[in-house]
């Protein structure tokens, strides 16, 4: 193939970005800071009436207020990936004040810190899958069919 063609020459070409553009969201929805809130306290984003959850990290089919169906937003890998990155800054606190030997703690804190680690992730993973389910709501974009 020579640089010199063009893609309408070659049907295989893909061009890129595609020539479709993604559907406008069927909901209106308030500005991102809100949007983005809502999902964090685990509310729905559109109506900020129902809760996103049933259950720990279950979400629901759609809002049994507004309807909005929250089960279709694809909120898979970036929830954890985001809880991670937040928790673990705090965490590299902590490991610089060990190697530093600024802070030895014993056993018992030892075991406490753990504790309040884990504790800490599981919250940010659920107020990161709420933000996440928001953000996608406000753009629109849905889990595919198959």
């Amino acid at each position: 193939m020579h640089m010199s063609n063009t893609p309408e020459q070659h049907p295989e070409f893909e061009r890129w970005p595609p020539a479709a553009t993604l559907p406008a969201p069927e909901w209106k929805m308030p500005g991102w800071p809100a949007t983005i809130w809502r999902g964090i306290c685990g509310r729905c984003p559109h109506c900020n009436v129902a809760p996103i959850f049933d259950g720990y990290l279950k979400v629901r089919a759609v809002c049994p207020h507004c309807g909005a169906p929250l089960g279709e937003m694809p909120a898979d890998d970036a929830p954890p990936y985001i809880a991670m990155l937040v928790v673990l800054h705090f965490l590299a606190l902590f490991v610089v004040f060990f190697y530093k030997g600024y802070y030895r703690p014993g056993i018992i804190m030892d075991g406490f810190l753990l504790i309040l680690l884990v504790l800490l992730c599981m919250a940010a993973l659920r107020m990161a899958k709420g933000a996440v389910i928001g953000v996608l709501l406000k753009l629109g974009l849905k889990r595919e069919r198959l």
